[in-house]
Formats: structure tokens, C-alpha cells, sequence
């Protein structure tokens, strides 16, 4: 064997070192994963980059400066971060502001029907731990009076999930696409940045109904995902799926391609547990399949066995077992809701009165696995 000078082989050795190729290194999902702020964090096992440490590039001022989600944007001729201002998915996970797990423990408030009541029950609301309020919104409600809302919320330490309710049911993709550019308005977009630390916007509350197939469904969403990110929010968006929310099918099968198509990768799927959740089963393998899934659930209204289901929505629920289950695997859950529902759902009425607490407001609020018992704030408050 020949044998080269010692000198001689180290100067080869480091040349072939220096001729190695880079290992690609992952940019973290949060900057959580790197307590001391140097730059590297740790995730899924594996090194990561904090990209909002990189040295010398501003943070953008709008996201849309982004539009293939890689975290960087290009404004005034020069890279920039994005930075996340709201909530985000990592997985199954929706994570707040300061990248913590958050789990909903919420009810719907009816501000677009019951204006003062709703607004002044608030302060009650969150005496009953109750961590997140879904505003029910419509096309109609003012900029103005939304940022008041969601002004008046935050000092209780509840978060929001804000929905318009005006295409419930409907199948026309100019309808979502109306409810898509309502959010992304000049005057609305600018109240929504103002509070996206503590908002998630839901699109369009049961937009489609049984006859809206999961792949139409998909189909008829890209557009108004991408409407709302092109004015630059970056928050959590919230999906419902097909038929009134009851069809869990449109997620599972598509949503991971609507995740991919999201330039923020950033979605939740919420389901609605009426009459299509009547058998157990349906809800405990609904949160076991988004879970394998590594997708994002969220129980953004659910109802009960009232009447032995001779009820105007067919509902035999079994909201407990649904509580137990959604506090076993960390989804979150949202009642349908505090007052003033019309006389066939004044069943579903957590309040008589607006201070009185129904029996099925003890259920949601007072049962083992109710609010009460197992909500936690946001640790952005």
C-alpha cells in the first residue's frame, strides 16, 4: 500500500470534508422550540432553525409578502421574516402567540342577533372559566363594532373564534367566496390585525350542506383561503365541514390538501355534533382520525340528548362522553350556545335569561369534563 506524507493526508481528509454536501436542517415550527435564543431549536427529534433569529432581515409588514409560506418575504428590496402574530397549527396542535398548546373550552355568543345582552354577558362568561367565545357574526355586523367585541374579550382572558353565519347551509361558491372577501375588507382586515393575537377567523359557519361532496367542498375553498391570506393575516383559519358541519369526511380526505394549499399551512377543522353524532362511536373515532391524520379537530358547536332525541335537529348526543373524549385527546370544544335561541332550539339555550344557568349549561360548564373543570387560559393572557 502506498503511503501518502501524515501532512499530506490530513490536507486530503479536509478536503473531502469541505467537499461534503450540507445537511438540510428544518426551519422550526416555533420559536418555543429554542429557549435560550440562540438561533437552533429542537423538534421532532432533529435540529431546527428559528428563522426569527436570522441576523439583519426586518419583519415584513404585511405576510402577503410571502406567498409560498416559507416564513420569508421580500419588501423595500430586502428579505423579511414573517412572523406569526395569532395562532398556529403544528399537527393535531393549535398553538397560541407564545407557541403553547391551547385547548378551546368555549360557547357560541349570539353578538349579531342579541347585541347588549351578548356584549354584557361577557364578564359571566369568563367567571365560568369559559376560555374562548365563537362570535356569531354576519355579513351586516360593522367593522367598528366587531373591534369592540373583540376589544372587550380580551381583557376577560378569553380568545375568539369570529364566523359569519349568513351561508349556513348554502352550496354556492360565490356565497363562501362573499363571506371570504368580507374578512379580507380593508376596514375588517385592519380590526382582525389589531386582535390577532388573540382571534382565529372561521370562514363560514356550516357553509354546505348534504348534498356538498368533502371534494367539492375542498374544491370550492382554495379561493377564499387564499383571498384571506393575500391581505395578510396569518392567524388560525377554521374550516367547518360539509353538511351543516356534521360531515367530518370533508377533513379527513381533503384537509390535508387544503393544509398544502394554505401558504400558512396553518387551518383547524371544525365539525358540528347533532343528529349526524347520535352513535358514540362517530365522535371518539372522528378525534382518533384526525389525530392519525395529523390534522387540527375542533367541536365548534355540539348539542345533546334532549327529549330522547325528539328534538327539531334529531340530537341524541352524548355531550359527556363527547366532553370526556375531546379532554382525553386535547380537542377542543365550543357549545352551542349561551341565549336566545327561537323556540324549536331554546333547548340548546346555557342560560335562561341571560344569568340563569339551564341544565344544559351545568353540563357544559359544571359536569366532570365541563369548562369549569378543565379549561385552561391562554398563555398569551
Amino acid at each position: 500500500m502506498h503511503h501518502l506524507p501524515k501532512r499530506l493526508l490530513i490536507a486530503a481528509t479536509l478536503l473531502c470534508v469541505a467537499a461534503a454536501p450540507a445537511l438540510a436542517v428544518p426551519t422550526c415550527a416555533s420559536a418555543a422550540s429554542d429557549p435560550d435564543g440562540d438561533g437552533w431549536g429542537w423538534e421532532n427529534s432533529q435540529s431546527c432553525k428559528v428563522a426569527a433569529t436570522a441576523p439583519g432581515a426586518p419583519d415584513c409588514a404585511n405576510a402577503a409578502s410571502d406567498p409560498d409560506g416559507d416564513g420569508w418575504g421580500w419588501e423595500n428590496s430586502l428579505s423579511c421574516r414573517v412572523v406569526f402574530k395569532g395562532f398556529r397549527v403544528s399537527g393535531s396542535v393549535v398553538n397560541d402567540a407564545n407557541g403553547n398548546a391551547f385547548v378551546a373550552r368555549g360557547v357560541n355568543n349570539p353578538h349579531a342577533w342579541y347585541d347588549a345582552q351578548a356584549f354584557n354577558v361577557l364578564p359571566n362568561l369568563a367567571a365560568r372559566k369559559t376560555n374562548l367565545i365563537r362570535v356569531v357574526w354576519t355579513l351586516g355586523g360593522s367593522a367598528a363594532r366587531l373591534d369592540q367585541i373583540l376589544a372587550a374579550i380580551a381583557p376577560q382572558k378569553m380568545v375568539s373564534i369570529v364566523e359569519l353565519h349568513d351561508g349556513t347551509g348554502n352550496n354556492d361558491a360565490a356565497v363562501l367566496q362573499e363571506m371570504a372577501d368580507y374578512w379580507a375588507r380593508a376596514d375588517v382586515a385592519a380590526v382582525l390585525k389589531k386582535h390577532e393575537r388573540t382571534v382565529m377567523i372561521n370562514i363560514a359557519n356550516e357553509w354546505g350542506d348534504a348534498g356538498k361532496t368533502p371534494l367539492q367542498w375542498r374544491d370550492d375553498y382554495l379561493k377564499p383561503i387564499t383571498t384571506i391570506r393575500n391581505v395578510g393575516l396569518t392567524t388560525t383559519l377554521v374550516i367547518d365541514n360539509p353538511d351543516y358541519g356534521g360531515n367530518p369526511n370533508g377533513g379527513l380526505w381533503y384537509g390535508r390538501d387544503l393544509v398544502d394549499h394554505d401558504p400558512r399551512h396553518n387551518l383547524l377543522f371544525s365539525v358540528h355534533a347533532y343528529g349526524t353524532f347520535n352513535n358514540p362511536d362517530d365522535i371518539y373515532n372522528t378525534i382518533v382520525n384526525y389525530r392519525k391524520g395529523n390534522l387540527a379537530l375542533l367541536f365548534g358547536e355540539f348539542g345533546y340528548d334532549h327529549n330522547n332525541g325528539n328534538n327539531n335537529l334529531g340530537s341524541r348526543v352524548d355531550a359527556l362522553r363527547l366532553m370526556q373524549w375531546s379532554q382525553q385527546f386535547g380537542v377542543g370544544y365550543v357549545a352551542w350556545s349561551t341565549a336566545g335561541n327561537d323556540g324549536p332550539n331554546a333547548w340548546l339555550d346555557l342560560m335562561s335569561g341571560w344569568s340563569t344557568t339551564t341544565g344544559w349549561g351545568n353540563t357544559v360548564w359544571y359536569s366532570q369534563h365541563g369548562i369549569a373543570n378543565t379549561a385552561k387560559r391562554a398563555s398569551i393572557f
